[in-house]
């Protein structure tokens, strides 16, 4: 497959899509690329999990707060938990994980009557 080049600069080559027999009809695998310097829109999902590992350093916000993770980190966002890319001065890889798959499940806030709830601490 080639990855779809987005507008803000990204490249996201999706790995796997593919029915699940789990209490999930469909997951997701991407491989997704930033560019140096990206900055992504704060976002959140109101139905899916979202796992991030990362192959290379990057800063995510999540819920308000920065987050500096590091090449084999994993990042664990779930539903309605307020996220978004931070700049770094390099390129970004992260494998994507969306379990489960649901397509136009990406709500900007303010663009939803509901709004992301904070993460539990645990």
């Amino acid at each position: 497959m080639a990855p779809d080049e987005r507008p803000d600069g990204r490249s996201v080559l999706p790995l796997l899509d593919l029915p699940v027999g789990v209490p999930v009809d469909r997951a997701a695998v991407l491989l997704v690329e930033h560019p140096a310097d990206f900055t992504e829109e704060r976002h959140y999902h109101r139905h899916l999990y979202e796992i991030f590992y990362f192959l290379d350093a990057a800063d995510y916000s999540v819920n308000g707060e920065t987050v500096r993770l590091n090449s084999g980190d994993l990042l664990v966002l779930e539903p309605y938990e307020l996220h978004g890319a931070l700049p770094v001065p390099h390129p970004v890889r992260l494998v994507v994980f969306h379990v489960p798959k649901v397509p136009g499940d990406k709500v900007q806030p303010g663009n939803d009557l509901q709004e992301p709830r904070e993460r539990p601490r645990r």
